[in-house]
């Protein structure tokens, strides 16, 4: 049996290329580190001096706050200097996220308290509380147990199966990292083309469906995790910056009641389309239903901890959706109570009395991406000051110029800026960095005249449109991870995701026309 070669870097000799970092990688971060100093000092010093004349005057001015040039000065600066760090990763993002706790309270624009609260956000343990069930579905196993009953379920023709991978896939990152997601269908997906190259007499003879099943796991682990705030960072950004921000709450089950119907269109349209491009070869797939079968019988019966845990999904998953109806008159309640609450759960119950393991410890627990976490306080910190400072007001007054556009064409325009930059940047880096700026700018266009939360009609989109890369490996993890497998070229890649990218703008487009402005009660 043949099968396609995997791209794997080849090994260097010593002195051929320095430990650590790739020498073009090396030279991308040296570059954007001084490209990131330098025009952080010329932004702080032609920053325009009668910016505080500017932001005064503006409709959306704190009477009782003192707004200073140097504030304003500073927090333009290191805007500039965290994003072109962030987006040429210069140093590790989680480091550039720190600078807000070093530079501000030196620079007098606010106190260690003050930049170090937003570290501490409530959405920032939500993702903390979604992080710990997704890694303890990842321990037991029931992940990959669901992936495959929903395969089973769909059918196992060319055609049907691509489908059932993608919603499998999509289904699971909703909950689960989209990495973690891409991990667990890769390996089933590769059993599967094993097993075709098999009957049909070869890779070469499959070259169209393997594509194709291989792009389709890499898109919807993208795609499905636009359904909930806790499947993509992006999406966590925002909840936290509207709420830490303009103090606006989005709650978990009406973003679910955005996010989810664009997440099933999206993914169908883009089986739909990998299938025309990437037509497969055979019309069945003798052997498929089996093999699918025998990746259930080889997890064996389901166990204790396997129950316990989807039990406490269930439950939480659920009590995201009812709790803010049954509560609305609590004040205290907040989403990221139900997600730490089922952590603690996890680390309570027992998975084996006799062996004295619970469903999950700590050495599981830290796994967690706490560098995800750190880059969500730098970015709603910078974000807290962003406010305060004036900045954003002065945004706003810039881009009053555009108020006579029509919105859908600068939603459009903020879909498809950020959805092409985050073919080559950190999709959590974009939405930190864009989604304050396109906070001022909604100011400035009068966007707010009619109330604070009209800002999610250009925030939604810089958040949506940050996760929607499908053009290029190094774009996000699952789409490297598919072209790892060798069974996809950038080519092919590039072929299927331009397509893609466009129907994203699109689709996000109509999502906050159609869905977000009923659901949130938006003014258009």
């Amino acid at each position: 049996m043949t099968t396609p070669h995997t791209h794997e870097s080849t090994a260097h000799t010593e002195g051929d290329e320095a430990p650590g970092a790739p020498r073009s990688e090396w030279r991308r971060q040296f570059i954007g580190l001084f490209i990131g100093l330098g025009l952080a000092v010329l932004v702080f010093f032609i920053f325009p001096s009668n910016a505080i004349e500017t932001v005064q005057g503006s409709a959306g001015a704190d009477t009782e706050a003192e707004y200073t040039l140097s504030a304003i000065r500073t927090v333009a600066a290191v805007t500039i200097l965290m994003g072109v760090w962030w987006m040429t990763e210069a140093i590790p993002l989680a480091a550039t996220a720190l600078l807000p706790l070093v530079i501000f309270p030196l620079a007098g624009v606010g106190t260690i308290k003050e930049v170090g609260a937003p570290y501490a956000s409530a959405t920032i343990f939500l993702f903390m509380g979604g992080f710990l069930i997704a890694l303890a579905l990842q321990r037991w196993n029931l992940h990959r147990r669901l992936a495959l009953y929903v395969v089973k379920i769909i059918g196992t023709s060319p055609k049907r199966l691509i489908l059932g991978f993608m919603l499998a896939t999509g289904f699971l990152s909703m909950w689960v990292s989209n990495t973690a997601t891409a991990v667990v269908m890769l390996p089933i997906g590769t059993s599967v083309l094993a097993l075709t190259a098999e009957t049909v007499g070869g890779w070469e003879k499959q070259k169209k469906f393997a594509t194709a099943l291989m792009l389709g796991i890499a898109y919807s682990a993208s795609i499905g995790s636009l359904g909930t705030l806790i499947g993509t960072p992006p999406n966590a950004f925002l909840n936290a910056y509207m709420a830490d921000t303009w103090g606006v709450t989005l709650g978990f089950g009406r973003w679910m009641a955005v996010g989810v119907p664009l997440a099933a269109i999206f993914l169908l349209i883009a089986w739909a389309l990998l299938i025309t491009i990437f037509k497969p070869e055979m019309k069945d797939i003798p052997g498929g239903r089996e093999l699918i079968n025998d990746e259930i019988e080889a997890l064996g019966p389901w166990t204790r901890p396997q129950i316990m845990t989807g039990i406490i999904f269930v439950l939480a998953a659920a009590a995201w959706v009812t709790l803010p109806l049954v509560l609305k008159e609590f004040e205290n309640y907040d989403d990221a109570i139900v997600g730490i609450a089922a952590g603690i759960l996890l680390f309570i119950l027992p998975a084996d009395n006799q062996r004295r393991i619970r469903l999950l410890d700590w050495k599981t627990a830290n796994e967690m991406p706490w560098d995800v976490l750190l880059l969500f306080g730098g970015g709603l910190s910078l974000s807290s000051v962003f406010n305060s400072s004036g900045l954003s007001l002065w945004i706003g007054e810039m881009a009053k110029g555009l108020s006579v556009l029509p919105v859908v064409l600068i939603v459009s325009a903020v879909a498809a800026l950020v959805l092409f930059l985050t073919e080559i940047t950190s999709n959590t880096a974009t939405a930190a960095t864009f989604i304050p700026i396109m906070g001022g700018v909604a100011v400035g266009v009068g966007l707010t005249a009619d109330g604070d939360i009209n800002v999610l009609l250009l925030t939604i989109p810089v958040a949506l449109a940050a996760t929607c890369a499908f053009m290029l490996p190094v774009a996000t993890p699952p789409n490297a991870i598919a072209y790892g497998s060798g069974y996809v070229k950038i080519g092919e890649m590039i072929k299927g995701g331009l397509g893609l990218n466009i129907i994203g703008i699109v689709l996000i487009t109509l999502t906050v026309y159609l869905l977000a402005v009923p659901i949130f009660g938006l003014s258009i």
